[in-house]
């Protein structure tokens, strides 16, 4: 039986446990989407905290594509060094180290918003009007492809662990695998097949310029727009070479998928759950998870091969060994505090509170 603190392989990795730290945006910590110290001391922290794996926060691959003005840069080799620095304070601590890496599609707030196709385009919600945005030409789709793989080649030079693709959350790729978004009608759009083209495309010539023991993987909506296309994607990205799916949510318009018996897990961790049975290659519940109750009962129990946790280690960055201890960690209240970076860590409520109890511990002489 898998066991969720047992020590695993992926690509060649030694993963100290299967507890995943999801990306999670640090806004407003960068400039000029350069890595800042801050960052490092961030991974630093959640990587020494136990998590066997640390998929660092959305990178952008082009300058005129980025969610916001502060966002972690991939589009030059200017970006290399600072990605030196994340690898080297992950591995110190003993996690492996991916980058998601990302363009911002109709959501970019730097440059023109792009869409497979404006009829999709004109009815999605969008932060700038969706009726600004561009339809992308053939050519211009096999640019960003190249974008998207000189990145990952910039992070293999850096010397992290491998890459995670953002087809989630209604960015960019998210649009083209999803038929409620993409209603083109040559090679990128039509069938499950090309509307996934793009993102095959992608993972195929990553593997030709970074390796057999590159990581690739990509978090998409298990649901984009119902389960059966989200297990069809699963299946169409294992075959291009994927090594890891993490499911989430994807573009608007989908099918939210009743959990069933899995009433404990919301509908992205189910689809997460019934995606699993149709592939081979390792998947991430992902998604409010919670307790590591739960983790187990996904991970334990072979429905998912890894649990992600993001809001319970940004609560407390040793969540995870605490938890495998038996200690009790801070509690994450969803206030939302650490997750949107609205204040600094030590202004959230969760630890001013662990704060107050400890002092009274130690006014009790415990």
């Amino acid at each position: 039986m898998i066991m969720i603190f047992e020590k695993c392989r992926l690509k060649g990795r030694v993963l100290k446990n299967r507890i995943v730290f999801p990306p999670v945006v640090c806004f407003g910590w960068s400039k000029d989407g350069v890595m800042s110290q801050r960052h490092l001391e961030h991974y630093r922290n959640v990587a020494k905290g136990g998590a066997g794996l640390v998929i660092a926060e959305a990178s952008c691959i082009n300058p005129a594509a980025r969610l916001t003005e502060s966002q972690l840069g991939i589009w030059s080799d200017d970006f290399i060094p600072g990605y030196e620095k994340l690898a080297g304070v992950c591995h110190a601590e003993g996690a492996a180290v991916t980058v998601q890496i990302h363009h911002g599609g109709i959501k970019a707030v730097t440059g023109e918003p792009l869409v497979p196709s404006l009829a999709a385009g004109e009815q999605a919600p969008a932060k700038r009007g969706a009726l600004k945005a561009k339809e992308l030409d053939a050519a211009g789709i096999r640019e960003i492809e190249d974008q998207f793989t000189a990145a990952a080649v910039r992070l293999k030079k850096a010397g992290v662990d491998g890459v995670e693709l953002h087809g989630a959350h209604g960015y960019f790729l998210s649009y083209f695998i999803s038929s409620s978004a993409n209603k083109r009608v040559d090679e990128y759009g039509g069938s499950t097949e090309n509307r996934a083209r793009i993102v095959s495309n992608i993972m195929k010539k990553i593997r030709s310029e970074c390796g057999g023991g590159f990581i690739i993987g990509i978090r998409y909506g298990g649901a984009s727009p119902g389960l059966d296309d989200g297990i069809a994607l699963a299946k169409i990205f294992e075959e291009a070479g994927c090594d890891i799916l993490n499911i989430s949510t994807g573009a608007f318009g989908e099918t939210i998928p009743v959990p069933g018996k899995y009433v404990e897990f919301n509908s992205a961790v189910y689809t997460a759950i019934e995606i699993k049975k149709h592939v081979s290659i390792p998947v991430i519940a992902s998604n409010s998870v919670g307790t590591i109750e739960k983790g187990k009962i996904l991970v334990n129990g072979g429905l998912a091969d890894f649990a992600a946790y993001a809001r319970n280690i940004l609560a407390d960055y040793d969540w995870v060994k605490k938890t495998e201890q038996g200690k009790e960690p801070v509690r994450c209240f969803k206030c939302r505090t650490c997750r949107w970076f609205k204040r600094a860590f030590d202004d959230c409520p969760a630890q001013k509170i662990a704060a107050q109890k400890h002092a009274a511990r130690k006014r009790a002489g415990y």
